[in-house]
């Protein structure tokens, strides 16, 4: 499956998902999926929530899992605010949401300010706890996360992250 951007005009310029890793590319397939599944006509930060979840070799699924000690009480309340479901299921693209957009542009810039030259599943959950009108903020403030924790706990798993890779 082909991860496309509608809201890139210029054949140049990097795409949304170039700096992304693979793990992230793959959330980002994997919340395609969700809506798909959810027979929805966008994908919403909720779908990007999902997709997260979806691939646990991430460090977001990581901090998402060390906090609320469930990934089922994730997916629950996720389900909760899903919005419900659709008639019937889409073929070929389907759009982000505005929101999803706010959430994508806010994860390049939070890997750009952590001084990243890569965009992470972990910077994604940055994004979409700053996507502060989205359903995905609201679902993890609701799980009592905060941007500023967030951020705080991201940044030192990083930090351990690279010097264990160091001390190899």
């Amino acid at each position: 499956m082909m991860l496309q951007a509608s809201w890139s005009s210029a054949r140049h310029a990097p795409g949304p998902f170039e700096r992304y890793t693979n793990l992230n590319r793959h959330s980002i397939v994997l919340a395609q999926e969700a809506a798909r599944t959810h027979k929805h006509d966008f994908i919403g930060t909720e779908h990007m929530l999902l997709g997260l979840l979806g691939e646990p070799r991430g460090l977001a699924y990581e901090v998402l899992i060390a906090k609320t000690g469930s990934e089922q009480r994730i997916r629950n309340a996720i389900e909760e605010a899903m919005p419900p479901a659709g008639e019937k299921a889409l073929r070929g693209h389907i759009a982000f949401r505005p929101e999803s957009k706010e959430a994508i542009e806010q994860a390049r810039r939070e890997a750009a300010d952590l001084g990243h030259d890569w965009v992470g599943t972990e910077h994604t959950l940055l994004g979409l706890i700053r996507a502060e009108e989205s359903p995905a903020a609201q679902i993890l403030h609701h799980l009592g996360f905060t941007s500023d924790e967030l951020r705080e706990t991201i940044k030192t798993e990083i930090t351990k992250r690279s010097a264990a890779r160091d001390q190899q």
